[in-house]
């Protein structure tokens, strides 16, 4: 039956024929004939998704015609044809409890916002992005300030306002670290002043962690049964370091570690031995040089090769 199936030359009769082989589509698809039809069902949308059984942050506009679609390509991931259209997030206000620094894989040192709890956009929140140093800085922020929060893209929660009017009289002002708070290193500024930043890349532990555990990812070394806590723990237990230290981990005395059986021993070193034959690209993007994503990797190496 498949085989004699044509390809639909609209995205609208693609639906129509998932219908008819028993597929469950989202019923509230609708085909337009104009950007203001589209921006008008949006507005719809938006009042109709508080009903709606289940969360949704926007919708997706797509050309109709299949033949447009494939001849407009992608950029990355993403076909040309498309785009989303995203609906104003939920805002709440809440107290900040406290301020805590994370140390990214690239040494970045990252304010992270504790709050009381507060549900947002069908979730508890207790924490929230504050972006960089300098937002920290400019606001001024002191303990159980009273901020705004948001989800960016309804996903992420993120300080959008300091209310700063509310602020108790004794209220502590919020510790700004100089130095990193996982190897101890002075911090300095980034050239713009708005970020903090590690330079003991090579041994400060949470960075190593986090460079290594980004290597590992799925669409890079894809080395599976490897978390980012397990990598915790041989950084700790074994000195690793870099990228060519994983494939010289001490197989005995892992075997011997909790949470490792000779079935998950086994699926690790496998998965290290498949990872070997990486393509180029995706070990460059992997070695986590600033500005050098896949993308960017992917024409490098095209350059190299030509």
């Amino acid at each position: 039956m498949l085989e004699n199936l044509k390809q639909p030359k609209l995205h609208s009769q693609e639906l129509e024929l998932l219908i008819e082989m028993g597929f469950p589509i989202n019923p509230l698809n609708k085909t337009v004939s104009s950007l203001n039809e589209v921006w008008n069902e949006s507005l719809k949308l938006d009042k109709q998704r508080e009903d709606l059984p289940y969360p949704i942050d926007g919708l997706v506009v797509k050309l109709n015609d299949n033949e447009m679609v494939s001849s407009l390509g992608v950029v990355g991931k993403t076909p040309r044809a498309w785009c989303a259209i995203k609906f104003a997030a939920e805002e709440v206000a809440t107290r900040l409890i406290n301020v805590s620094w994370s140390v990214g894989r690239t040494g970045k040192v990252t304010p992270v916002a504790e709050l009381e709890s507060v549900q947002l956009a069908g979730t508890t929140v207790q924490r929230a992005s504050l972006h960089n140093f300098k937002e920290v800085a400019d606001n001024d922020l002191h303990q159980l300030d009273t901020v705004v929060i948001r989800k960016a893209g309804d996903i992420i929660p993120e300080v959008i306002q300091i209310l700063s009017n509310l602020r108790h009289v004794d209220a502590e002002k919020v510790f700004i670290p100089n130095k990193c708070p996982s190897c101890g290193e002075n911090l300095e500024f980034t050239e713009t002043k708005i970020d903090l930043i590690c330079k003991n890349s090579d041994q400060c532990r949470t960075q190593i962690v986090k460079q290594l555990a980004y290597f590992c990812q799925r669409n890079l070394g894809n080395i599976t049964g490897l978390s980012e806590k397990q990598i915790e723990r041989f950084v700790e237990e074994f000195g690793i370091s870099n990228i060519a230290d994983l494939y010289d981990l001490r197989w005995d005395k892992i075997q011997n570690m909790d949470g490792f059986g000779e079935k998950s021993v086994q699926n690790l070193k496998e998965s290290l031995e498949k990872s070997r034959k990486i393509q180029d690209f995706k070990f460059l993007a992997g070695l986590g040089i600033d500005g050098i994503g896949p993308e960017v990797a992917k024409l490098i190496c095209e350059l190299i090769s030509d």
